[in-house]
């Protein structure tokens, strides 16, 4: 069986429009996945801004302690009574600390 010319025009055109609303729907998916990273990526970096200056505080908090003659007891104690700072956290943070005011002192000599 023939088609008529106007049957071919009408296929040719929903294989057209097909095509068209495939593309456009792939460069909206484009768009919105790059609307939703970009906006993912930012959360997650104001979060790990917030997180990293919280460390740093409490780093700078623990070498003022120990600048101030607290002993390593009383340093860890005080993170861990009256910061809730987990006690492996309290000596690790303290460490770094030390470690950080070691290496500070050296670059001033």
């Amino acid at each position: 069986m023939l088609r008529t010319l106007y049957e071919m025009d009408i296929e040719n055109k929903l294989k057209e429009g097909l095509k068209q609303g495939h593309e456009e729907g792939l460069k909206q998916g484009h768009e919105e996945g790059l609307k939703q990273g970009i906006e993912q990526g930012r959360e997650e970096g104001i979060e790990e801004g917030i997180e990293q200056g919280l460390v740093k505080e409490r780093l700078s908090l623990i070498t003022d302690l120990i600048k101030s003659g607290q002993t390593k007891e009383q340093v860890e104690n005080f993170l861990i009574n009256i910061r809730q700072i987990d006690p492996a956290e309290a000596a690790k943070d303290y460490q770094e600390a030390l470690d950080k005011k070691i290496r500070g002192s050296l670059a001033l000599s």
